[in-house]
């Protein structure tokens, strides 16, 4: 697999997991992975920022190679 491919993949999954942390270690609730018996809840906004950063970086990656 070429560069273009793993440096996205590898910011936008941890910035997922820095937010998580994050939101584990403050207490914040919309930062917040939490499973228990009766429900799961699963803080998006973790996920639409991951996304964003691996999108902001595979566009960085292009233009370098450029």
């Amino acid at each position: 697999m070429s560069k273009s491919f793993w440096i996205p993949l590898m910011t936008s999954f941890g910035t997922m997991v820095l937010l998580y942390l994050i939101g584990y270690i403050a207490d914040i609730d919309f930062l917040i992975f939490k499973i228990s018996l009766e429900h799961t809840e699963i803080a998006l906004l973790p996920i639409a920022v991951g996304l964003l950063v691996g999108f902001i970086s595979e566009r960085i990656v292009k233009l370098k190679a450029q």
